[in-house]
């Protein structure tokens, strides 16, 4: 009795706990990250700078950074900026920036990301203001975007 017991009790936490996500996978449901072009416009319109995080699939560090380093900033990021993520290996999707049609791998170039992880950020106009290259921590991300 005393081992049915404790089956019903693990059977009863593990329902309840499986309904609970970790902080960081509600952080990363907190960014909204739009299309490339979509954010150009919402960016416009909102007055507000673009962020965009130039990764690829096959990256580690890519991840690590979306894992690890987004999540912890994501209400700053969430206030100050539209927030869009290119697959630079993505040479199916082609993007409209600056009166050009251009893949993915291009676009990125043409934001001088030439290795991944890579972020942009763009004013409000989609106008090119600073790249920062490589896996970047958390406290030495902040004050950049601050």
């Amino acid at each position: 009795m005393q081992k049915l017991s404790i089956l019903l009790a693990v059977l009863v936490a593990s329902i309840l706990f499986s309904g609970l996500k970790s902080s960081t996978a509600f952080a990363q449901e907190k960014l909204d990250w739009k299309p490339f072009e979509e954010a150009l416009s919402f960016a416009e319109s909102e007055g507000l700078p673009i962020f965009v995080d130039v990764w690829a699939p096959w990256c580690g560090w890519c991840r690590k950074m979306k894992r690890d380093v987004y999540p912890e900033l994501a209400e700053h990021l969430s206030q100050n900026y539209v927030l869009t993520r290119i697959n630079r290996d993505d040479n199916e999707t082609m993007h409209s920036y600056k009166g050009q049609r251009l893949s993915s791998l291009r676009l990125a170039q043409k934001l001088n990301i030439q290795s991944v992880p890579g972020i942009v950020l763009l004013n409000s106009k989609g106008e090119y203001v600073m790249h920062l290259s490589g896996f970047i921590e958390n406290k030495a991300l902040r004050p950049l975007l601050e």
